[in-house]
């Protein structure tokens, strides 16, 4: 077997993994809080020799972590970031940080995720004393309409993120305190995905994909007529 058809297929896995991206890019275009995955790759074992070792490698891996689009929709739990940081919560899975601040109030007038995670502050999880109204400043300090301070959203940050979907971050390792991220109440941060890129990226990915399907092709082709010549 011809050692060109390796070539084609390192690119063929790249260009996989970078449709795989582009298309879960598109797909959350419109989910809160999401942050844009990216891939890179490079090439290695480069050579001019014929029928080489070259081949394509993973780079780079990762979100882009900056903010998305800030969305105004007036209620009371819901907050948006801005600058680099993750909401704290508590559920199922232990610590999880999450960029999402779409939270709401069970019936215990706790603070809690869609899925009904604790919200956490300094304090623990955040609790809204009855019948009261809350203010959220920038620093994620909460008071109630009567200026009473409640606790501070834990607005935590690391350096090593692995994702778990669903907007939802688990740190491998120890998590700090975000610095200079302020805290927007009755709004939502939007993804910070480029839709129009993103559906570039993907036909562009697509097209490269089928080439190297192609490339793959041609060299099996090639080797089923020398082993014929080889037999003649």
């Amino acid at each position: 077997m011809s050692r060109d058809i390796y070539t084609s297929l390192s690119g063929a896995t790249a260009t996989l993994r970078q449709l795989e991206v582009a298309a879960h890019n598109v797909a959350n275009v419109n989910t809160t809080g999401f942050k844009e995955q990216r891939v890179a790759f490079e090439i290695a074992d480069r050579t001019e020799a014929p029928l080489s070792a070259t081949h394509v490698r993973l780079s780079a891996d990762g979100a882009d972590m900056s903010d998305g689009s800030l969305v105004q929709d007036g209620v009371d739990t819901h907050f948006a970031l801005r600058g680099r940081g993750f909401f704290q919560v508590e559920g199922a899975d232990g610590t999880v940080l999450v960029r999402s601040g779409r939270f709401q109030m069970d019936s215990e007038r706790r603070l809690v995720t869609e899925r009904g995670e604790a919200v956490m502050g300094r304090s623990g999880p955040i609790e809204i004393p009855e019948d009261a109204l809350i203010v959220v400043a920038e620093d994620g300090t909460i008071l109630t309409n009567e200026g009473d301070e409640i606790d501070t959203l834990l607005i935590m940050d690391a350096d090593d993120l692995v994702p778990l979907g669903s907007g939802r971050w688990m740190a491998q390792g120890a998590t700090n305190e975000a610095e200079g991220t302020r805290v927007v109440q009755g709004a939502l941060e939007g993804s910070n995905v480029d839709p129009m890129k993103s559906m570039v990226t993907l036909m562009e990915a697509a097209r490269s994909f089928e080439m190297f399907q192609k490339a793959m092709q041609t060299s099996d082709r090639m080797d089923e007529q020398l082993n014929q010549m080889t037999r003649a």
